[in-house]
């Protein structure tokens, strides 16, 4: 199953743990695409640094479940502590869309609940799943004005 994975930071240096989250999401299963990084402002939580984002898509081939535990543990690899939420942090892995699939189990719901209002998360997701739809109801998704999420020039 295609799979648009969501990645963020803003803890260390922010590139570098983007694409080590990457490699390591790569050796779970093939990456077929990957966004350009975008800088981003906050969203909630407390004062803190903008973040660098950026999505993958994968082919996944197991349980949604298994994909979630997998990238928390790349998160906490990479130093991932959680202890403020929405607070700062060196990594962030989110599943964002499985192409077709809705899941709705208490550790994890899919599509992400708000990723309809985040354009930092769809900005870069729509580069590697362009034209992805809500299978909830078949809406095409579409990047929300946000004057605080630019594109960078680089790619992951």
């Amino acid at each position: 199953m295609r799979v648009a994975i969501g990645l963020g930071a803003n803890l260390g240096d922010r590139l570098a743990t983007l694409r080590e989250a990457a490699s390591r999401i790569g050796r779970l299963a093939p990456i077929v695409a990957r966004s350009h990084v975008w800088e981003t402002a906050p969203v909630g939580g407390p004062p803190q640094p903008d973040y660098f984002n950026a999505a993958v898509l994968v082919e996944w081939r197991g349980a949604p479940l298994a994909l979630l535990d997998a990238l928390q543990q790349i998160e906490a690899d990479l130093g991932r502590v959680r202890e403020v939420v929405n607070g700062p942090r060196t990594i962030d892995l989110d599943v964002l869309w499985i192409d077709g699939q809705v899941v709705d189990e208490p550790r994890l719901v899919v599509p992400h609940p708000r990723l309809h209002v985040r354009a930092f998360a769809l900005a870069p997701m729509l580069e590697v799943a362009p034209g992805a739809t809500d299978p909830r109801d078949g809406a095409a998704f579409v990047v929300p004005a946000d004057p605080g999420v630019r594109a960078l020039s680089f790619a992951l």
